[in-house]
């Protein structure tokens, strides 16, 4: 009896194991199915979204491509084109003092107004809104050549800012708007070769006008080319309008937001701007700038998070990892890309001899890489399925981290092949980041939050500017100043950190001094570029793996 109930025992935990495993088998297959459901789902829902679109295509997208392209060149164009023709403002109106702030006045409220036009151009269209933010930079572009004396100047390039703030992140959203998906990767990659073109050309054009005419033509030239993408806007894109009167429209605006955005960029990129040049890290202004341009941007999150109604930063968004991580690598390459331009010419002019017009066209190999690898990573991620811009990002940090360590090797004795490689491996690294990284962004979000990530992108991509190009100088400058000191040169340091005209005033033995002491700064500032490149790279790993399948064209993973 014991025996026939023990075999009894074992065929019931048999049985009831069988039956557990068929129960589980069957719920892992409506698992299955339940996610089947919900993944059609998702592709019946985007391919509606996308049937309501109105993409265009032929003659009209390609005068459509040569506007946008037009004004984001010029754009780009007058972030440094006023670089070389500086000394020539300044002696006009005997206003040396004040010459810094013809350029940082247009980077100041070019920086802060950006993420507001995403939200702008979802209230009020984004026709209305580029063809708005055209209208403020063409302004300010013919108040600026046509400016009577250096406080004037000033002003109207702040003003020409706040038009330029909104084309950069208005031209990725339109395009964003009027070509689909599976399209749109080649034509960012275009886009981003155009920005670092645009970005090297501005001192060489800026220099020609001050040789050859004068240098107000560095804002006349915009008025005629601006005003042809002003017409091809108006007759050319055509897109669903936004309903509302116009007040109510204005009503919709996160003012509060926006007021606090806007002072708490400006302060921050003050101390980021004087601290270290102007005044020293442990002054009392730059600490309360600081302290007050964080605190503003605290508040601004507050406010956006449980006060405005309509938020031009949508604090959901700041949860997604995956956004997070996108802004990280956009930060990081920006500190990257723009420390080379600043900073790379001063190699040529000090270390090589050569002059500052010569010194902009020995950065070619730089941008060139640039240009080449934001067309060709473009090209990668919309041909080959494998490959996603997670990859092309991973890849373009890892190429920044080795361009910074063979860059931070530049010495007086380094050959044209060495430049010529070391600054196309980093340039090629900032080239396969600058619009793959835009591609991840957009699909970590859902569709309506496009505006808004593309805005905050460019804001990122404009605060990692400021923040490479001030780190960077402030370890050229105290490095400078420690190796005068060390190598015995009785010549004051400020005189060379100023000016390099100086140096043509020092004796030969001289010469080869302060060379070898603008080497070992250049060294260390260049060094500084590595752990830029590492976190760049580490901030690419974090990016989720997105649905990128020509297949599913404009399907998103809205589940990041």
């Amino acid at each position: 009896i014991k025996s026939r109930n023990d075999k009894c025992d074992k065929s019931g935990n048999g049985n009831i194991q069988r039956r557990m495993s068929i129960v589980g088998h069957a719920i892992e297959i409506m698992k299955e199915k339940k996610e089947t459901v919900i993944n059609m789902e998702l592709v019946s829902t985007v391919a509606s979204t996308d049937s309501q679109k109105h993409y265009e295509y032929g003659f009209r997208l390609a005068l459509l491509l040569i506007g946008l392209v037009i004004v984001l060149f010029l754009a780009a164009l007058d972030r440094t084109i006023v670089a070389t023709a500086l000394p020539q403002i300044a002696s006009d109106y005997k206003a040396f003092n004040q010459i810094s702030w013809v350029a940082m006045s247009y980077l100041l409220t070019k920086t802060a107004f950006q993420p507001a036009y995403g939200k702008i151009s979802d209230i009020f269209g984004r026709r209305s809104t580029l063809i708005f933010a055209v209208g403020v930079f063409e302004l300010g572009s013919l108040l600026s050549a046509s400016a009577p004396n250096i406080t004037s100047l000033i002003i109207f390039r702040a003003v020409q800012g706040v038009g330029g703030g909104g084309i950069v992140s208005l031209v990725m959203i339109v395009i964003s708007d009027i070509v689909p998906f599976k399209n749109r990767a080649k034509y960012q990659g275009m886009f981003g070769a155009v920005y670092g073109l645009a970005s090297l050309a501005g001192p060489v054009v800026g220099g020609a006008f001050t040789e050859s005419a004068t240098w107000r033509w560095c804002f006349y030239v915009n008025l005629p080319l601006g005003a042809i993408t002003v017409a091809i806007m108006i007759f050319m894109l055509h897109l669903p309008p936004r309903q509302g009167s116009l007040m109510d429209k204005i009503k919709r605006i996160d003012w509060c937001g926006s007021i606090l955005l806007i002072l708490g960029t400006i302060t921050l990129l003050l101390a980021l701007s004087w601290g270290g040049d102007k005044y020293s890290w442990k002054d009392p202004i730059i600490i309360g700038l600081l302290a007050g341009g964080v605190l503003l941007l605290v508040l601004f999150l507050i406010v956006e998070a449980f006060v405005s109604i309509e938020p031009i930063s949508p604090i959901h968004l700041f949860k997604n990892r995956s956004l997070l991580a996108c802004f990280g690598v956009n930060f990081f390459q920006a500190m990257s890309f723009f420390a080379s331009i600043y900073y790379v010419p001063l190699y040529f002019q000090v270390v090589k001899g050569k002059s500052p017009s010569s010194s902009g066209f020995e950065l070619m190999p730089y941008i060139l890489a640039v240009a080449f690898g934001s067309i060709i990573s473009c090209q990668l991620v919309s041909r080959f399925e494998k490959i996603t811009g997670k990859h092309a990002c991973e890849f373009g940090g890892f190429l920044i981290v080795a361009g910074a360590i063979l860059t931070s090797l530049l010495d007086a004795n380094s050959s044209r092949v060495a430049q010529t490689c070391y600054l196309v491996t980093s340039g090629l690294g900032v080239g396969f980041i600058m619009q793959t990284v835009f591609i991840c962004s957009v699909l970590a979000v859902e569709e309506v939050d496009v505006p808004f990530v593309i805005s905050i992108m460019v804001f990122f991509r404009s605060i990692g500017a400021v923040f490479g190009i001030s780190i960077i100088g402030t370890i050229f400058k105290n490095a400078l100043s420690k190796h005068v000191l060390t190598l015995g040169l009785n010549v004051p340091a400020e005189d060379l950190k100023d000016s390099t005209m100086f140096m043509h005033n020092l004796s030969g033995a001289q010469q080869h001094i302060v060379i070898d002491a603008y080497v070992r700064s250049l060294q260390e500032a260049f060094r500084i570029m590595i752990p830029f490149g590492i976190l760049c790279f580490l901030c690419a790993l974090a990016i989720k793996k997105t649905m990128r399948s020509s297949s599913e064209c404009e399907v998103q993973n809205y589940s990041m």
